[in-house]
């Protein structure tokens, strides 16, 4: 993966769910264990600062309209705290939300989307979509470090996700 185009996934066609024009920085993992459970790492976005090393601290509720608030850190930076507004909520499948940063010359659309494998497996695709005047710079300046974040907080939440599913605390 990397800097690059993503390929919409059937579920986000059919759902009518839009994503900005601009380059995208992603990771894909395959997890053992079942795409709900899974999912419900995912949906507990209050919960992601207990597992996740990418963002360290997060309250709100992953629902449509409404804000995250987060702290990212980014491999190579320095911590940022950060507000999102949740765009779509597909329970088992997807999740999308967004901000805007330098004065609106950044626009930052996040998702996490969940495709069955089987009933015991999934593959979990993360990424950002770098939009907005200074997208294209910005995604070519540090989108590596993001990969590397996605790619971090993909393998913890594998960590969780299997360990749960095999009956081990989590």
């Amino acid at each position: 993966m990397g800097v690059g185009p993503i390929e919409t996934p059937a579920f986000v066609r059919a759902t009518g769910a839009v994503r900005p024009d601009g380059p995208c920085v992603s990771h894909a993992i395959e997890i053992d264990a079942p795409p709900e459970m899974v999912w419900d790492f995912i949906a507990d976005f209050e919960g992601w600062g207990t597992w996740n090393p990418l963002y360290i601290e997060t309250s709100g509720p992953a629902e449509v309209g409404r804000t995250l608030r987060f702290t990212v850190v980014v491999p190579g930076l320095r911590p940022r705290k950060a507000r999102a507004q949740v765009y779509t909520v597909v329970r088992d499948e997807l999740l999308e939300y967004g901000l805007t940063a330098l004065a609106g010359m950044l626009k930052a659309f996040r998702y996490v989307s969940v495709e069955e494998i089987s009933p015991t497996r999934c593959r979990v695709d993360n990424g950002e979509i770098m939009a907005g005047p200074v997208g294209r710079l910005v995604a070519r300046s540090m989108g590596h470090k993001v990969r590397n974040g996605l790619e971090a907080m993909n393998l913890a939440l594998k960590s969780v996700a299997e360990r749960k599913w095999r009956g081990r605390p989590v």
